[in-house]
């Protein structure tokens, strides 16, 4: 059975996501001597008041939507018996076989924690309709319980209520969401529903942590049966590129501009696995120049959401000498790293003059 090859991205709106079911099961961590345990399955759907079910959906829709920490996946593994073959039946089974289904979701998972020592917690199965096009989707949560307290108020007393157990707060990241939507509805063939007709997307806190893959890939690859998309190369290169040109056309200082394409270089060179638009323009725009960089970056048909970084394409350029030029045919060359720390390049005058301070002393030329 062949995996599709990667086709051109286009932006997916997660805008309007309905959910109309949801199971959990209770996924616990290995004993001392690193023994499966069983997990706790239900054997019913959960259906949740009006409000609660309005506070998940949008904690799915902020974690996995434009400008937020979602990324896109390959869908990898496609066997019988895979994340996705099990998911892709789902999407069109009836509630007794979409209980089934999510207990094998919930024993693969319990297998996908050999040899981890990540904890147990909730495993969630929702499905429902993502999108402009209302397409049907499948995606399970796992969330790690935390403790805390909630306020318990009477006539003449205001305390505090402990719970042993929080799950999916707004605050709370310590969750993973992996969801798979149908693009164009086809029957199975001989061998199973075909990649190609769907599109998958990661949330993991992990991911937007300096550990990253090795730490969620249990997760995303072990479970899901997925990777982070193989054109993440290029989206990169695009990001980098598309990012110098704005800055070059930025109505700023000279000094901003350098000051703009530091960060840049820095941004990629950093241990973040993860880059986006929202967050680099947050960082170093002002709001007016956000909103142009946010709208520039679309026109280029950039993802509004984060991509996974990879500098394979453009580690020579991140590390190669930065040249300073003149249009007189003078140019300075300095190492990529600290420049702001011994050069100064002050705007040119009306005159045409520009100075130049080095934190340095003159050794000769060359």
């Amino acid at each position: 059975m062949s995996v599709p090859a990667i086709q051109p991205i286009t932006q997916f709106k997660f805008e309007g996501l309905m959910i109309e079911r949801i199971i959990i099961h209770r996924i616990f961590p290995r004993t001392s001597d690193k023994q499966l345990v069983i997990p706790r399955t239900s054997n019913k759907l959960i259906r949740l008041e009006q409000d609660a079910s309005d506070a998940l959906q949008m904690r799915v829709t902020k974690a996995l939507g434009n400008k937020s920490h979602g990324i896109e996946m390959s869908i990898n593994e496609v066997n019988t018996g895979s994340f996705f073959q099990t998911a892709a039946t789902m999407l069109h089974s009836d509630d007794s076989g979409f209980i089934a289904l999510s207990k094998d979701l919930a024993n693969g998972f319990n297998k996908a924690l050999s040899g981890t020592t990540a904890p147990g917690g909730l495993l969630a199965i929702i499905a429902g309709r993502v999108g402009n096009d209302s397409t049907p989707f499948v995606a399970t949560i796992k969330a790690e319980p935390q403790d805390g307290f909630k306020a318990d108020e009477q006539d003449d007393y205001v305390g505090m209520e402990y719970i042993s157990e929080l799950l999916l707060t707004d605050a709370q990241r310590f969750y993973k969401i992996g969801l798979l939507t149908e693009i164009i509805s086809n029957p199975p063939d001989l061998d199973g529903y075909q990649a190609g007709n769907y599109r998958a997307f990661l949330f993991d806190h992990l991911m937007t942590a300096t550990e990253t893959r090795p730490a969620a890939a249990y997760f995303y690859s072990s479970f899901l049966g997925m990777d982070i998309q193989k054109s993440s190369k290029k989206l990169t290169q695009d990001f980098f590129e598309y990012t110098r040109t704005f800055i070059n056309t930025l109505r700023v200082s000279d000094e901003e501009k350098l000051e703009h394409h530091e960060a840049l270089r820095a941004e990629l060179r950093s241990q973040e696995a993860i880059i986006s638009t929202a967050e680099f323009g947050k960082k170093h725009f002002k709001d007016e120049d956000r909103k142009s960089y946010d709208g520039f970056m679309q026109l280029k048909g950039f993802p509004q959401n984060a991509i996974s970084k990879d500098t394979d394409y453009i580690h020579a350029k991140l590390k190669r000498r930065r040249k300073y030029l003149f249009n007189n045919d003078i140019w300075i060359s300095t190492p990529p790293e600290n420049v702001g720390k011994f050069l100064n390049i002050e705007p040119t005058d009306e005159q045409g003059v520009t100075v130049v301070k080095i934190k340095g002393r003159f050794q000769g030329q060359q």
